[in-house]
């Protein structure tokens, strides 16, 4: 390799992910959530591991500045997710519905991340990801509060099923993101 060949793939590391890449990428990692990792598999979950898929790509995306913080591409993402949507709920035609539960997954998605990433059981707590869990397995398409997050609100059967939930989130993260590092 020249040196003008290593600027050359230095520049296309840093070039914008088309938002289709994305979206696709966010489709094949729901089919492996619900054939490998998922605990439950209805429409709820379908939505919601779409929704973390083309989340967790987008996110890993931004955070190499690779995405465009060009209004129109962001909208380009938004309606290529939301015609996806679709196909399992109707309610995602209308941007009034899908905009303010994508927030809100944004925001729960982020911080429970965040959360995993920064937990190193047994040196500090064991971080939980109690709203992922719930958007995923008790309230799929539901807005989710601050008061959510509270482990006392979980009967012991639900305790149970997210210490399961938690195990294959975490196996399934580390499987998306290695995939997501080698592409993107």
């Amino acid at each position: 390799m020249g040196l003008f060949d290593f600027f050359k793939n230095k520049a296309s590391d840093t070039a914008i992910v088309p938002v289709s890449d994305m979206i696709s990428f966010g489709l094949e990692w729901r089919e492996k959530y619900l054939a490998n990792f998922a605990i439950k598999n209805n429409s709820g979950t379908r939505i919601e591991s779409l929704m973390f898929s083309c989340w967790f790509v987008w996110y890993h995306c931004l955070g190499k500045d690779r995405v465009s913080r060009d209004q129109s591409y962001v909208n380009n993402f938004f309606a290529h997710l939301m015609a996806h949507l679709q196909d399992d709920d109707e309610r995602f035609e209308d941007e009034d519905f899908f905009m303010p539960l994508f927030q809100n997954r944004y925001s729960i998605f982020r911080t429970d991340l965040s959360g995993l990433a920064n937990s190193h059981y047994p040196q500090t707590k064991q971080y939980l990801p109690i709203r992922t869990y719930k958007a995923f397995c008790l309230k799929p398409m539901q807005i989710l509060g601050e008061s959510e997050a509270s482990l006392s609100s979980l009967t012991m059967e639900q305790d149970d099923e997210m210490t399961t939930f938690v195990g294959k989130l975490i196996a399934f993260i580390n499987a998306m993101n290695k995939d997501a590092q080698e592409r993107f």
